[in-house]
């Protein structure tokens, strides 16, 4: 090797010794955010279960619901507020949900209007003829209790267990989520 080549190998060795670094802490940092994320998920699941255990709730009828003894398998906590467009835009498709699975679902909206509450209530549920009760929580009591911060947000439980979590405007007459409920009820 002549003195040109050389000169070349530290510094070609520090190159390819700091690309082995790079790469094993990229792979090092995937795998941890990954199971940081799946930890998260399963802390977060946690929460929404405990505090559907200890819920009783008094609906805008004066209904009074204690979760963890509702005889639907599976519950709804519907999150909602009537200046909300996407809450109300996925009603329709709420309200048709309940209809088909009636006596197997339960849903519960929470409602999070702070000012008027029930007069508010009273005109959505007229407006869009809801065929299930809501709670008022203006001061956000139980929406805090499910680490609520915007709405719409949607937890379904089966007999006290999370089983899907949605935070944006939703579709329950998606054909995957009803499948998830159908492969739930089934069991």
């Amino acid at each position: 090797m002549d003195k040109k080549t050389q000169k070349f190998i530290p510094l070609l060795l520090f190159i390819l010794a700091f690309t082995g670094f790079l790469s094993t802490q990229i792979i090092w940092d995937t795998f941890k955010l990954n199971a940081e994320q799946v930890d998260e998920g399963k802390q977060k699941h946690s929460v929404y279960e405990t505090a559907f255990q200890g819920l009783n709730l008094t609906t805008s009828a004066k209904e009074i619901i204690e979760l963890k003894n509702e005889k639907a398998p599976i519950v709804v906590l519907n999150f909602w507020a009537s200046w909300c467009l996407p809450c109300l835009k996925e009603f329709p498709s709420l309200v048709k949900f309940q209809e088909k699975y009636a006596g197997k679902v339960k849903v519960i909206g929470i409602n999070g209007d702070e000012e008027n509450p029930e007069t508010n209530i009273k005109k959505t549920e007229a407006k869009y003829k809801l065929n299930f009760p809501s709670v008022i929580d203006p001061d956000s009591t139980i929406s805090n209790k499910f680490l609520v911060t915007t709405y719409p947000v949607s937890i379904v439980f089966y007999k006290g267990k999370v089983i899907y979590e949605n935070k944006k405007l939703h579709d329950f007459m998606d054909t995957e989520f009803l499948a998830l409920i159908d492969e739930n009820l089934k069991n």
